[in-house]
């Protein structure tokens, strides 16, 4: 058993009880490395912090930059593609209930007049019937069998036994650590890497631009109505398609189970009596076995 000591430590230091901490209890991923040594690693842990935020510094300035030189012609071709966009998903999404249910009174019709419903569902049916029942019978039968085989093995006799030998396999090594100061470079700057810099300079520009927001003002309601329609197009099409997808599996699948359990309780029956025969036959021969080989053992 491990034996871990954590003593309160000053702000400066929780970084080093975190690490030292992991690598003790031997958690998953820690290699040891401490880039808070009050020396070099933390010094090149804080050269790659501070080129993280000097990028980052850059990459907002040049997204402003750009938001801020956009054209009331940028602003009108955003402001309609955006509000067709919005328009396109609200009347997606009022069209495609009504064309599901449609689709699905369409579907569950076709479904349940399918010709093959009953067909497979009888052959299915009878098929797991069968093998169901030939586990039944054969289970029911073994003991018997069993039974009878020990007594009529009890005068014969023979015996063997095996033995096997476990071996665990040697503990794999640890991995080789990586270099200090380039690893922990690379900690300090993923610690403050900003990726949504340039994008939240640009719509901090976008939004500053007042040609670019008058543009777009004034084809967003345009936009929005002609995706609504194209919405209402495809949701209804979308939805009718789905909607007799389900109807007709729905009912194709009440056709055929109703056909499936009529021919299931006949595929049991025929399936319990070889099941029986063939199970009383196994539990035979193995307890003639075993009855031999008590019987030799007692002779």
């Amino acid at each position: 058993m491990h034996r871990v000591v954590i003593a309160l430590a000053p702000a400066g230091a929780v970084h080093r009880v975190v690490i030292v901490v992991a690598c003790v209890l031997g958690l998953a991923g820690c290699d040891r490395l401490d880039c808070f040594d009050d020396g070099p690693l933390e010094a090149s842990y804080g050269d790659g912090e501070r080129e993280a935020e000097a990028e980052a510094a850059r990459q907002y300035a040049a997204g402003r930059a750009d938001g801020l030189g956009l054209t009331r012609q940028d602003g009108e071709q955003d402001g309609y593609d955006e509000g067709w966009a919005v328009g396109y998903a609200e009347g997606y999404d009022l069209a495609f209930g009504a064309g599901y249910d449609e689709g699905w009174v369409l579907g569950a019709g076709d479904g349940a007049s399918a010709p093959g419903a009953c067909d497979a569902g009888a052959a299915d049916g009878w098929a797991v019937g069968e093998a169901d029942g030939y586990d039944a019978g054969w289970t029911d039968a073994w003991s018997g069998g069993w039974d009878a085989g020990y007594d009529a093995g009890w005068t014969d006799g023979d015996a063997t036994c095996t033995a096997a030998v476990a071996r665990t396999a040697p503990p794999a090594a640890d991995a080789p650590d990586p270099d200090d100061l380039e690893a922990c470079y690379q900690r300090g700057y993923t610690s403050a890497a900003d990726p949504g810099a340039y994008a939240r300079g640009f719509a901090d520009g976008k939004r500053d631009n007042p040609d670019y927001q008058a543009g777009y003002a004034a084809t967003f309601p345009t936009g929005r109505a002609d995706g609504r329609a194209a919405g209402e197009v495809d949701g209804y099409a979308d939805g009718f398609d789905l909607g007799y997808a389900d109807g007709y599996a729905a009912s194709y699948d009440a056709a055929y189970y109703d056909c499936y359990d009529l021919a299931y309780s006949d595929g049991y029956g025929a399936g319990w009596d070889a099941g029986w025969t063939a199970g009383w036959d196994d539990g035979w021969y193995t307890g003639y076995d075993q009855g031999y080989a008590d019987g030799a053992t007692c002779s």
